[in-house]
């Protein structure tokens, strides 16, 4: 699961008295994203509460992209992650990878790419953010975005079709 980071979302600290996040096999999915995907005819599995989509993609290629149920909260605003991996790699990535991926940050109108670093490897994701109330057009119209920048970025870093 992509996570963002906002420093003017506030989160409670544990022992605070707010709920503590269930964990993702006690997640419900978010009726809202069920309703839309219906309605846009886009079929999709449960990933540990997320929904999970795979795309055909020209020329025999396909991407997986997924739609957080969990939501976040801006004051009135609330929003869910829409997310990709591109591309994996074993340690830290490479300062080159990092300088490129915010070039490349500075080039889109919707969302962007994010390194999220694992004990051992790291993932290249772009992630946008989308209204939890998204009807079906605006939630697919975002899905393509993510679907899209991921598979150009992954065939371009890696030629493979992984994700």
């Amino acid at each position: 699961n992509a996570a963002v980071f906002c420093p003017w979302i506030t989160v409670a600290a544990p022992g605070s008295g707010a709920a503590e996040p269930e964990s993702p096999a006690e997640r419900a999915v978010d009726p809202r994203v069920e309703a839309a995907l219906a309605s846009a005819r886009l079929g999709y599995i449960v990933d540990e509460g997320d929904f999970r989509l795979k795309y055909d993609v020209a020329d025999g290629r396909s991407q997986l992209v997924w739609i957080a149920s969990g939501t976040a909260k801006l004051d009135q605003l609330e929003i869910r992650d829409v997310w990709s991996i591109a591309s994996r790699g074993e340690g830290a990535p490479p300062a080159e990878l990092a300088g490129y991926l915010l070039k490349e940050n500075a080039r889109m109108i919707l969302g962007a790419w994010q390194v999220n670093q694992g004990p051992e490897e790291y993932l290249v994701v772009f992630s946008a953010p989308v209204v939890a109330t998204a009807d079906a057009a605006t939630l697919q119209e975002v899905i393509e975005v993510v679907m899209l920048s991921a598979d150009r970025i992954e065939k371009e870093l890696t030629g493979k079709d992984e994700f």
